[in-house]
């Protein structure tokens, strides 16, 4: 037991903000878990990961998560996943079906794939992205990280806060920041299609969303230095 008495006001609080890193510790902060503070409290775990997906529509009550794309930060390696024409043939649809759950195995492999990481960057996605998959998880029933377990960085804001262009997109801000964009667009066609199953429309979006990820990680790394590196949960 700590004897809280002893301890200064700024290390209670840095004890009640800290999480331990250890699995299955992750929701205990340094005060429930004082002997893993002792040890782990000077070590910075900052494995970051880019995110970027592909959907349906605008509404996560509405719309299905077509595929993701996630790039390791120290690697360069990227881990993917689309849906496929066998998860839309599993779902079927009936009156008792109040939202489409054709992408429950993609939403799996996504919080799956997120597990290995601290950090998520994403552009617009503190707005956009994390809340589509948060409920679209919620939706399917897939557990989904909790407060303060993952923290996010969104270049989007980033732009807001200590830059002045026309346009934030990213095709914009990656174009007069870094120089080039590899940015392209999703045609209805190509949704309606991915909503069939069909290969080519499939093939399109994957490769849509692997050049977003790699303009997020291009202007995250050319602006990231001019901010503040708070940690926000997603």
């Amino acid at each position: 037991m700590i004897n809280l008495a002893k301890l200064k006001k700024a290390e209670i609080l840095q004890r009640a903000s800290w999480k331990c890193p250890l699995p299955g510790h992750s929701k205990h902060n340094g005060l429930e878990h004082p002997r893993c503070y002792e040890q782990y409290e000077h070590i910075e775990i900052d494995k970051m990961c880019v995110l970027d997906i592909e959907t349906e529509d605008l509404s996560a009550d509405f719309g299905i998560i077509f595929c993701w794309c996630i790039l390791d930060m120290d690697n360069n390696i990227m881990i993917e996943d689309i849906i496929t024409l066998d998860d839309i043939k599993k779902y079927k649809s009936n009156k008792r079906n109040v939202h489409p759950k054709e992408d429950v195995r993609i939403i799996k492999s996504l919080v799956e794939g997120l597990k290995n990481y601290q950090w998520v960057i994403t552009h617009y996605g503190s707005l956009f992205d994390l809340k589509f998959i948060r409920t679209r998880a919620v939706i399917c029933e897939v557990p989904f990280p909790e407060f303060g377990n993952m923290y996010q960085r969104d270049t989007c804001k980033m732009l807001w806060n200590k830059f002045k262009l026309r346009r934030n997109n990213l095709a914009a801000a990656t174009k007069n920041l870094v120089g080039k964009t590899r940015k392209d667009h999703l045609s209805l066609a190509i949704k309606h299609g991915c909503l069939r199953g069909e290969k080519w429309a499939l093939d399109d979006t994957i490769k849509h969303c692997r050049k977003d990820v790699l303009d997020t990680r291009d202007l995250y790394n050319k602006i990231h230095s001019f901010c503040r590196k708070s940690k926000t949960s997603i």
